[in-house]
């Protein structure tokens, strides 16, 4: 499909790999919101098990989906989809999540009310494979701005990424293009690493109610890499050291440990969802 001529104010970027199972209702979602003034870029990373049917069927003109010749991985095609992002924002959204339908319009309210914003997140629900309801998870924050000394030391008290998955974000292109891409070095991490380097440019923007929903499945990438958990969370917290954790010993300390916790916390769902 051709991209439409105007630019969008969002660009909803869906990387996919193997994704049939749930890939249909989630774009659907996207499509569904009460903010209509996007495009929704598909990559699919060279999907064996009918991915790009499924998007070949699904007809909407904000709708443009492209196949990579080559199988670029996770960090590539995470990559690949931000930076072919028109819009003034930028959502990268994970094949199996789902938006609820004011999910843009409230995050995309946000960032117009507060320019000096750079990324805004949300609640999520954690659901199982099916779609039924586990959980609903927050940060330790009241509704408003966050900034990223704090955010980092809340991430490493909890021992793990208070600011949620990609589909719950939703990111300034102009600090998008700034910060560069997705960083895979701690493929855990990836997220909340790049959530950190955005707020080296300013705070994030916290909103409490439920926007997103996040599939947990033993299938993902995510619960793939999520088994070294504590060993990854460990090298990360070496790495803030530098960052928005210079000088606070203590906190990577303890985020070390809590990362372990974390780990066999993630172990346990994944085993029993």
């Amino acid at each position: 499909m051709n991209a439409p001529s105007s630019r969008p104010l969002v660009s909803v970027c869906i990387p996919v790999y193997n994704g049939a199972s749930c890939l249909e209702e989630a774009v659907r979602s996207v499509l569904a919101q009460s903010f209509p003034d996007l495009e929704v870029l598909v990559f699919d990373d060279g999907s064996t098990d009918g991915s790009w049917g499924i998007l070949q069927g699904i007809r909407d003109p904000r709708l443009i989906c492209r196949r990579n010749t080559r199988n670029l991985g996770p960090q590539g095609n995470w990559n690949q989809a931000i930076g072919a992002a028109r819009g003034k924002y930028v959502k990268l959204f994970h094949q199996d999540d789902l938006l609820a339908p004011d999910c843009l319009e409230r995050q995309v309210a946000t960032l117009e009310e507060h320019p000096e914003v750079v990324l805004a997140f949300c609640r999520r629900e954690i659901i199982r494979p099916d779609g039924r309801k586990l959980f609903n998870r927050g940060a330790p924050w009241p509704d408003g701005p966050v900034v990223a000394p704090e955010a980092a030391r809340a991430c490493a008290l909890r021992g793990s990424n208070l600011l949620g998955e990609p589909s719950a974000l939703l990111m300034r292109n102009t600090v998008v293009r700034v910060t560069g891409g997705f960083d895979a070095s701690i493929p855990y991490l990836v997220d909340l690493d790049y959530w950190l380097r955005l707020m080296a440019h300013g705070p994030a923007w916290y909103d409490d109610r439920a926007l997103a929903s996040f599939r947990v499945s033993r299938r993902q990438w995510s619960a793939r890499i999520g088994m070294g958990q504590g060993a990854e969370f460990a090298a990360f917290m070496d790495r803030l050291a530098e960052g928005p954790l210079r000088g606070q010993p203590l906190a990577r300390a303890l985020g070390r440990a809590m990362g372990h916790v974390q780990g066999l916390l993630r172990f346990l769902l994944y085993r029993f969802i």
